[in-house]
Parts: structure tokens; C-alpha cells; sequence
């Protein structure tokens, strides 16, 4: 008797919970999601893993977004630990401030420019019918993250990437609001990104000079592409 009684509680719970959405709910929530999506602002962890090494990279911090036009993102992250550092992503360049030795890097990423854009706004500020047009779309899945149900997807790009090599991305959209709880981008050799967000606010009231980084006057400038 309490077995089954531990049964349909655990079933009931499930049920609650929900079932993962399907890929035509997922489509319909992108687009409604990128129709009104202006802004972000998170708590941000990030993991990068090197496979070759077996080694784990963590880092936290906050991150703002900006949508400013149709295809076209300003962000902006903080990282506090282990190190500060800032990163801006904006006008075709990313740039990377890094306050112990006064030097910010700057890099031109202008001929992937609208691969990168696209690739930030995944969840946030991309239609469906844009993401369909680089990638093949799969639902795996229903999986909580922070205690929050999921439903996870894959992206497969199709052909070659020229982002960086990218084999595929996985993104877990909350179910209370279709927006990513964390998004995975693997490369090659079993290497991957990943990025978690809590504390998630939509739309707040950012404006372009929120995203800028705070560089003193006496900054080094290096062009590490050069």
C-alpha cells in the first residue's frame, strides 16, 4: 500500500511538472518570445571544458543584452570570479578589459558579425524561422535545471560552421516563460561552453551606454588579431 502510494504521488508530481514542449510549441514560443524581446539581464555561471585535458574552467559574473535592431546585439558580461575581467560585445567587435594589468583586447569580428548575433540571441531575440534557416531543431527532452522544469533542445547547424567550429547546441528553455535557463555550444573534440542564467529579468530598462566597459583613460589597447 505505501509503495503505491509513493507511486502516484511521484506520478502526480510528474504531472504537474509537465511534459516537455513539442518542437511546433517550441517554434510558436521562439517567435512570441522574439517579438516582444528587448533586453536581459542575468546571473551568469560559465563552464568551459577542454577535453583533451579533462579540465573544467568556472567563472561567474552578471550579463546584460541589448536587442538594438532586427539582427543587431550589444552584451555586456562581469565576471567577478575567480578573476574580473569585463567583456563587451558591440559595432562588430568584442572587447575584453582586464583590470589587473589595465589592458583591454580588442578583436574585429565583422565577416561573423551576423553569426555571432544570431548565436547570442538563441532563446532570446531569434525567430524561428531564422534559426531554421542555420540549424536543424530536435526536441530531447524534459530536465529540471535549478529546480525549474525544462524543456531542452539541439541545435544542429547545417553544413559547416564558421562560428567557431560548432558541431551543435543544446538550449533548456523554462516552461513558465520559453525563455534559457543555460545553453551548451560544443566544438570539436568533445570541447564545450556552457552558460547558466538565474536571477533572469526580460526587458528591463537598459540602454546602449549600460553595455559599454569601464576603461580609465590611461588603458592599454592590444589587437591581439593583428
Amino acid at each position: 500500500m505505501l509503495t503505491r502510494s509513493v507511486s502516484t504521488v511521484l506520478l502526480l508530481a510528474g504531472a504537474l511538472a509537465g511534459a516537455p514542449l513539442t518542437l511546433p510549441e517550441v517554434l510558436a514560443k521562439l517567435d512570441q518570445n522574439a517579438a516582444t524581446f528587448r533586453a536581459m539581464s542575468a546571473k551568469l555561471e560559465r563552464i568551459d571544458y577542454t577535453a583533451v585535458l579533462k579540465d573544467s574552467a568556472r567563472e561567474t559574473g552578471t550579463i546584460l543584452l541589448l536587442k538594438k535592431k532586427p539582427g543587431s546585439v550589444a552584451m555586456r558580461i562581469d565576471f567577478k570570479e575567480p578573476d574580473a575581467k569585463q567583456i563587451s560585445y558591440a559595432d562588430k567587435k568584442v572587447q575584453s578589459y582586464l583590470p589587473k594589468i589595465n589592458t583591454v583586447q580588442i578583436v574585429d569580428v565583422g565577416k561573423i558579425d551576423n553569426l555571432i548575433s544570431q548565436g547570442i540571441l538563441i532563446g532570446f531575440g531569434t525567430t524561428a524561422k531564422e534559426l531554421q534557416k542555420s540549424y536543424k531543431l530536435k526536441v530531447l527532452g524534459e530536465e529540471a535545471i535549478g529546480g525549474k522544469p525544462t524543456t531542452k533542445i539541439e541545435l544542429t547547424p547545417h553544413g559547416d560552421s564558421a562560428l567557431m567550429k560548432i558541431r551543435k547546441i543544446e538550449v533548456w528553455l523554462s516552461h513558465a516563460d520559453g525563455y534559457p535557463l543555460r545553453q551548451k555550444l560544443y566544438q570539436g573534440a568533445g570541447d564545450y561552453n556552457q552558460a547558466s542564467y538565474t536571477d533572469l529579468k526580460i526587458n528591463p530598462p537598459l540602454r546602449e551606454q549600460d553595455l559599454k566597459l569601464d576603461l580609465p583613460k590611461d588603458v592599454k589597447k592590444e589587437y591581439p588579431a593583428k
